[in-house]
């Protein structure tokens, strides 16, 4: 058995457009702000610690960053090196700054008291490029370092 069908025929138009399409892209990251941190103060006592940072640098900060505290029983928490003792807070935000306006509070407490020895803050700053080969570098990235706080709970 053979079956026959009969379609009827039309006519297909089909049209095609060609555009080229160019795509750029570019890599974000972060650049050199102008601002340079630096701690003006440190203190604390058995229950917490604090620092103020001012931004000292000729330019208002573009973007916040951020801060550590290490701990050390004994000896700096941040060496001249870069080598660092326990890191303990690493979840610290240091607000966008104003050049040469006010310093900003940053503080690291604890439910608990704090163990008995020296704290230092470190402050990320807002570029990745070392400018002189003498910045201190955690993570890879410029910091600057609070001077020791002496913690003694006995």
């Amino acid at each position: 058995m053979f079956t026959t069908l009969n379609l009827p025929s039309t006519t297909t138009n089909a049209l095609f457009i060609s555009q080229a399409q160019n795509k750029s892209s570019f890599k974000a990251g972060t650049w050199f702000d102008k601002s340079l941190l630096s701690f003006t103060e440190v203190g604390g006592d058995g229950n917490g610690i604090y620092a103020y940072i001012q931004n000292v640098g000729s330019e208002n900060m573009a973007v916040a960053s951020k801060y550590y505290v290490y701990y050390s029983a004994n000896g700096n928490p941040v060496s001249p090196q870069g080598e660092t003792g326990e890191l303990v807070f690493a979840t610290g935000v240091i607000p966008k700054m104003v050049s040469k306006g006010s310093a900003v509070k940053l503080t690291y407490s604890s439910t608990k008291p704090l163990k008995s020895g020296f704290y230092m803050f470190v402050a990320f700053q807002n570029h990745e490029a070392v400018k002189n080969g003498s910045e201190l570098l955690i993570e890879g990235r410029p910091v600057t370092v609070s001077q020791k706080i002496n913690v003694n709970n006995k």
